[in-house]
């Protein structure tokens, strides 16, 4: 028997705006409305470090690791969303972006007629935090197309932020898109209800910046050239926590976001390592249903990959003494 199409929800941002935060949120309020959620994880590393928090909560988690939906795995967007539909029977779906992908490519690709027959895009939810507006920023590309694809903007991180800055930033948000609704928020706290409730403003004349219906010219295979760097440092196994915390206060400025799962020598518990400026990084005490792979993904912008490598495994608990 045929089926109609499910809502999908897209949430989009950029790096360490708190997306992962906001769907652990969405997917609380779904479960207790007895909801089978389906969830799209879009990782540029290549493992999945958000995919196991979601699964602790969502009926079923698909990871899309190892690039941006929008162009490195683009062609396993369609191929997830016919997976939760056909072989989970998921009642709706929600993809969350890589903090590195443009969304406007990612509502070209979920709108497309295969994709549409499954699903239908309900809802894209931008959640955005003040940050650089250099041309050579990657958070500021992504920030910029999301605004323009957003239904719900979600200005993320007042807390953090001093007024003038603030309000700087939320005057130029609704400068470029005076259509979404608009909310301000720490720690992505937000009612879900009101924020999935129904749109009753006016139509837009123009969804976003994608031409629906216009045949597109095939997308070049070479990755975007805002896109910054993405390393996956695999660990080998518990490291020393002073080492760790040394190598934390040594990250370069280029770094735009590090997180992952750790264990440290000694200590019993997995813990959780995030980082993304302008605030401090974090290690928190975590429980999955699963042991995740214990790795680090570095995201950033002309930093010294084979440095921060090495300088990170020689936090491996021993190796200070195998190295000498």
């Amino acid at each position: 028997m045929t089926r109609p199409p499910i809502p999908f929800y897209m949430l989009c941002g950029s790096l360490g705006a708190g997306k992962t935060t906001l769907l652990m949120r969405l997917l609380e309020h779904w479960k207790s409305a007895g909801q089978r959620v389906g969830v799209l994880m879009n990782e540029a590393g290549e493992v999945s470090i958000d995919g196991p928090r979601a699964g602790t909560l969502a009926e079923q988690v698909l990871n899309l690791a190892g690039g941006c939906v929008c162009c490195d795995t683009k062609e396993d967007l369609s191929w997830g969303v016919a997976q939760l539909v056909r072989d989970y029977g998921s009642d709706l779906l929600i993809l969350e972006c890589s903090g590195l992908a443009d969304p406007s490519e990612v509502v070209d690709a979920v709108t497309d007629l295969f994709t549409a027959r499954l699903a239908t895009l309900e809802r894209v939810i931008a959640l955005l935090h003040p940050i650089s507006t250099e041309e050579s920023s990657s958070s500021a590309y992504v920030t910029t197309q999301a605004i323009r694809c957003a239904d719900e903007l979600i200005l993320n991180k007042r807390d953090l932020y001093v007024p003038g800055h603030w309000e700087g930033f939320k005057e130029a948000t609704l400068k470029q898109n005076p259509y979404a609704r608009l909310w301000e928020t720490s720690h992505a706290r937000i009612d879900p209800a009101a924020l999935l409730a129904p749109l009753h403003n006016a139509k837009r004349t123009v969804r976003t910046n994608v031409a629906f219906g216009v045949t597109r010219t095939p997308a070049p295979s070479t990755r975007a050239s805002y896109h910054p760097i993405a390393t996956t440092i695999q660990l080998p196994g518990p490291l020393n926590r002073q080492r760790l915390l040394g190598w934390n206060k040594s990250l370069p400025k280029a770094m735009e976001r590090v997180k992952g799962f750790i264990r440290f020598a000694g200590e019993p518990e997995l813990q959780e390592f995030q980082y993304a400026p302008p605030g401090q990084a974090t290690i928190t005490p975590t429980t999955l249903l699963d042991e995740p792979d214990l790795a680090l993904v570095l995201i950033g912008r002309g930093y010294d990959v084979d440095r921060c490598r090495a300088e990170l495994l020689a936090c491996v608990q021993g190796e200070h003494t195998i190295q000498a």
